[in-house]
């Protein structure tokens, strides 16, 4: 399947994540074209949450309120959430699955620890996303990728932020400089020079974002 979708031109893929807020599931479906970077959005759409699966979220980032249990549970609540995510936006939205090369899946993050620990004489950092993977391809039938920021993480970087690939490709210009803000959950910037290579993009975290007003 893989070698497959490596010699389209297109791929039609939904995009599935829960912010730190975990207010809900986004999803977007979205053309992507091999080479270039006409991004087409074919749908969007937010399913809240129930009160009930915000509360295990929220619980499950709390030590005082969490459990290995709980945990194991939630991944794959959460995995049938975004599949339903999934399923729905397809359904609402005129966009049949069938026609669906990938499914990206972010999850839910519960802990992300950049600065890491000793461990054996190095330093180990770590992340964790829950929402099963497996759930997801098995409710929608479509090949499905997930584990973002882990990835990331193994390759040197701190898993996040993860939008400046994005930012590049769809905001870089010849010409003009830009910065781009995220507010999400956590804010960060991206600073795309002009003319410039992926090399030459800088991205960080400014701070807290919609967590303020979440507690407020």
């Amino acid at each position: 399947n893989i070698s497959r979708l490596k010699k389209k031109r297109t791929l039609r893929v939904i995009g599935l994540m829960s912010g730190t807020s975990a207010d809900g599931v986004d999803a977007a479906a979205v053309d992507v074209p091999a080479r270039g970077c006409d991004v087409r959005l074919l749908a969007f759409h937010t399913y809240p949450y129930p009160r009930s699966v915000r509360k295990m979220v929220l619980d499950l980032c709390d030590p005082r309120a969490s459990s290995v249990d709980g945990l194991c549970h939630a991944n794959v609540v959460l995995g049938e959430r975004f599949a339903e995510a999934a399923v729905r936006l397809a359904e609402e939205h005129s966009v049949p699955l069938r026609s669906v090369d990938l499914v990206g899946s972010h999850g839910q993050t519960i802990r992300h620890l950049p600065r890491g620990r000793r461990f054996r004489g190095r330093r180990v950092r770590s992340t964790l996303q829950i929402g099963e993977a497996c759930v997801i391809a098995e409710r929608t039938g479509v090949t499905t990728v997930a584990d973002f920021r882990p990835r990331d993480m193994a390759a040197g970087g701190e898993g996040a932020p993860l939008v400046p690939y994005a930012d590049f490709l769809l905001f870089g210009h010849r010409r003009l400089s830009r910065v781009v803000c995220n507010l999400g959950g956590i804010a960060n910037i991206t600073y795309l020079p002009a003319g410039g290579t992926l090399d030459d993009v800088l991205a960080f975290d400014t701070g807290p974002g919609n967590m303020v007003m979440d507690g407020l």
